[in-house]
Protein backbone atom coordinates (compact mmCIF):
# COMPACT_ATOMS: atom_id res chain seq x y z
CA UNK A 1 0.00 0.00 0.00
CA UNK A 2 0.48 3.54 -0.35
CA UNK A 3 1.77 4.07 3.30
CA UNK A 4 4.48 1.64 2.88
CA UNK A 5 6.11 3.18 -0.24
CA UNK A 6 9.89 4.50 2.07
CA UNK A 7 9.77 8.14 2.02
CA UNK A 8 12.90 10.41 1.78
CA UNK A 9 13.04 14.58 1.79
CA UNK A 10 15.90 16.51 0.08
CA UNK A 11 15.82 19.86 1.60
CA UNK A 12 17.09 22.02 -1.58
CA UNK A 13 17.87 25.41 0.56
CA UNK A 14 20.83 23.33 2.20
CA UNK A 15 22.16 24.24 -1.42
CA UNK A 16 21.72 27.73 -0.75
CA UNK A 17 18.06 30.17 -0.69
CA UNK A 18 18.95 31.93 -3.64
CA UNK A 19 18.40 29.25 -7.02
CA UNK A 20 19.61 30.41 -9.91
CA UNK A 21 21.35 29.65 -13.04
CA UNK A 22 21.60 26.06 -14.69
CA UNK A 23 24.61 25.29 -13.40
CA UNK A 24 23.37 25.42 -10.12
CA UNK A 25 20.37 23.38 -11.15
CA UNK A 26 22.66 20.83 -13.06
CA UNK A 27 24.38 20.04 -9.68
CA UNK A 28 21.00 20.10 -7.42
CA UNK A 29 19.83 18.23 -10.41
CA UNK A 30 22.69 15.60 -10.02
CA UNK A 31 22.31 15.73 -6.23
CA UNK A 32 18.47 15.02 -6.43
CA UNK A 33 19.53 11.84 -9.13
CA UNK A 34 21.85 10.55 -6.38
CA UNK A 35 19.11 10.56 -3.70
CA UNK A 36 16.69 9.00 -5.88
CA UNK A 37 18.18 6.34 -7.44
CA UNK A 38 19.02 5.12 -3.60
CA UNK A 39 15.51 5.04 -3.05
CA UNK A 40 14.62 1.52 -2.90
CA UNK A 41 11.40 0.20 -5.69
CA UNK A 42 8.29 1.78 -4.97
CA UNK A 43 10.12 4.94 -2.90
CA UNK A 44 9.49 8.67 -2.94
CA UNK A 45 11.40 11.66 -2.89
CA UNK A 46 10.23 14.76 -1.90
CA UNK A 47 12.12 17.99 -3.08
CA UNK A 48 11.65 20.00 -0.36
CA UNK A 49 12.11 24.12 -1.62
CA UNK A 50 10.32 25.99 0.97
CA UNK A 51 13.75 27.14 2.43
CA UNK A 52 14.11 28.59 -0.58
CA UNK A 53 13.87 32.49 -1.35
CA UNK A 54 14.24 32.72 -5.24
CA UNK A 55 13.88 29.63 -8.02
CA UNK A 56 14.59 31.43 -12.11
CA UNK A 57 13.40 29.70 -14.72
CA UNK A 58 17.27 27.89 -15.30
CA UNK A 59 17.43 26.57 -12.23
CA UNK A 60 14.12 25.45 -12.16
CA UNK A 61 14.04 23.92 -15.86
CA UNK A 62 17.58 22.23 -15.27
CA UNK A 63 16.69 20.93 -11.56
CA UNK A 64 13.20 19.69 -11.58
CA UNK A 65 11.87 20.08 -15.15
CA UNK A 66 15.06 17.40 -16.77
CA UNK A 67 14.29 15.30 -13.30
CA UNK A 68 10.88 14.60 -13.74
CA UNK A 69 11.39 14.31 -17.67
CA UNK A 70 13.47 11.57 -16.96
CA UNK A 71 11.24 10.26 -14.06
CA UNK A 72 8.59 10.14 -16.58
CA UNK A 73 10.80 8.14 -19.34
CA UNK A 74 11.25 5.37 -16.57
CA UNK A 75 14.92 5.91 -16.08
CA UNK A 76 14.37 5.41 -12.13
CA UNK A 77 11.65 2.40 -12.43
CA UNK A 78 9.23 2.53 -9.68
CA UNK A 79 10.44 5.67 -7.54
CA UNK A 80 8.75 8.97 -7.83
CA UNK A 81 8.98 12.36 -6.86
CA UNK A 82 6.50 15.11 -4.98
CA UNK A 83 7.75 18.70 -4.83
CA UNK A 84 6.62 20.20 -1.40
CA UNK A 85 6.31 24.16 -1.93
CA UNK A 86 3.80 26.57 -0.55
CA UNK A 87 4.55 29.54 -2.22
CA UNK A 88 3.04 30.14 -5.26
CA UNK A 89 5.10 32.39 -6.55
CA UNK A 90 8.30 30.32 -6.30
CA UNK A 91 6.35 27.86 -8.45
CA UNK A 92 5.89 29.64 -11.25
CA UNK A 93 9.00 28.68 -12.37
CA UNK A 94 8.43 25.26 -12.00
CA UNK A 95 5.64 24.83 -13.21
CA UNK A 96 6.30 26.65 -16.34
CA UNK A 97 8.97 24.22 -17.13
CA UNK A 98 6.89 21.45 -16.90
CA UNK A 99 3.97 22.81 -19.47
CA UNK A 100 7.14 23.07 -21.64
CA UNK A 101 7.76 20.03 -21.36
CA UNK A 102 3.99 18.86 -21.84
CA UNK A 103 4.68 16.91 -17.50
CA UNK A 104 3.60 17.66 -14.47
CA UNK A 105 4.33 16.70 -10.70
CA UNK A 106 2.39 16.22 -7.40
CA UNK A 107 2.46 19.09 -5.24
CA UNK A 108 2.51 19.39 -1.29
CA UNK A 109 2.50 22.44 0.81
CA UNK A 110 3.90 19.58 3.44
CA UNK A 111 5.10 16.17 3.54
CA UNK A 112 1.62 14.57 4.02
CA UNK A 113 -0.16 17.64 3.27
CA UNK A 114 -3.28 17.70 0.61
CA UNK A 115 -1.66 17.26 -2.92
CA UNK A 116 -2.37 19.56 -6.08
CA UNK A 117 -0.72 19.43 -9.24
CA UNK A 118 1.93 21.33 -10.73
CA UNK A 119 2.59 21.57 -14.75
CA UNK A 120 0.29 20.50 -17.58
CA UNK A 121 -2.46 17.26 -17.43
CA UNK A 122 -5.16 17.08 -19.67
CA UNK A 123 -8.73 17.36 -17.78
CA UNK A 124 -9.64 13.84 -18.34
CA UNK A 125 -6.19 12.49 -16.57
CA UNK A 126 -6.49 14.67 -14.19
CA UNK A 127 -10.04 14.09 -13.47
CA UNK A 128 -8.81 10.04 -13.32
CA UNK A 129 -6.13 11.46 -10.91
CA UNK A 130 -8.23 13.71 -8.26
CA UNK A 131 -10.11 9.77 -8.38
CA UNK A 132 -6.97 8.18 -7.38
CA UNK A 133 -6.09 10.48 -4.93
CA UNK A 134 -9.43 10.69 -3.29
CA UNK A 135 -9.61 6.80 -2.89
CA UNK A 136 -5.95 6.63 -1.87
CA UNK A 137 -6.13 2.90 -3.89
CA UNK A 138 -8.13 1.82 -6.38
CA UNK A 139 -8.60 -0.90 -8.46
CA UNK A 140 -9.59 -0.19 -12.28
CA UNK A 141 -13.16 -1.79 -12.09
CA UNK A 142 -13.96 0.47 -8.62
CA UNK A 143 -12.09 3.62 -11.18
CA UNK A 144 -13.93 2.21 -13.67
CA UNK A 145 -17.85 2.34 -11.77
CA UNK A 146 -16.50 6.20 -10.10
CA UNK A 147 -15.77 7.40 -13.65
CA UNK A 148 -18.71 5.72 -15.45
CA UNK A 149 -16.33 4.36 -18.04
CA UNK A 150 -15.44 1.52 -19.16
CA UNK A 151 -12.19 -0.52 -17.57
CA UNK A 152 -9.85 -0.23 -20.57
CA UNK A 153 -10.07 3.19 -20.72
CA UNK A 154 -9.78 3.51 -16.75
CA UNK A 155 -6.77 1.28 -17.44
CA UNK A 156 -5.46 3.61 -19.95
CA UNK A 157 -5.58 6.77 -17.81
CA UNK A 158 -4.32 5.40 -14.75
CA UNK A 159 -1.39 3.80 -17.16
CA UNK A 160 -0.51 6.93 -18.12
CA UNK A 161 -0.63 8.52 -14.72
CA UNK A 162 1.58 5.95 -13.46
CA UNK A 163 4.14 6.39 -16.51
CA UNK A 164 3.71 10.29 -15.63
CA UNK A 165 5.35 9.61 -12.30
CA UNK A 166 2.07 10.87 -10.97
CA UNK A 167 0.49 7.43 -9.28
CA UNK A 168 2.00 4.15 -7.60
CA UNK A 169 0.74 1.11 -8.98
CA UNK A 170 0.69 -2.39 -7.51
CA UNK A 171 -0.49 -5.77 -8.90
CA UNK A 172 -3.97 -6.52 -7.43
CA UNK A 173 -4.55 -9.59 -5.15
CA UNK A 174 -5.88 -11.40 -8.30
CA UNK A 175 -2.84 -10.69 -9.89
CA UNK A 176 -5.36 -9.97 -13.11
CA UNK A 177 -5.51 -6.38 -12.49
CA UNK A 178 -3.37 -3.26 -10.90
CA UNK A 179 -4.01 -0.86 -8.05
CA UNK A 180 -3.34 2.20 -8.33
CA UNK A 181 -2.21 4.42 -5.40
CA UNK A 182 -1.79 8.42 -4.61
CA UNK A 183 2.28 8.74 -4.07
CA UNK A 184 1.51 11.70 -1.57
Amino acid sequence: MAEDRVRRVFEVSEAGRLMVTRRAGREVREALEEALSGLPKGGVLYVDTRGVEMMDYSFADEALGILVSRVSAGEYGDRKVVLVEEDRDLLENVEASLRQRSLAMIRVPEPGGEPSVVGSIKDHLLETLQTIHSAGSITTAELAKRLGLNQTACNNRATNLFRLGLVGRRPGQSGRQYVYERIA
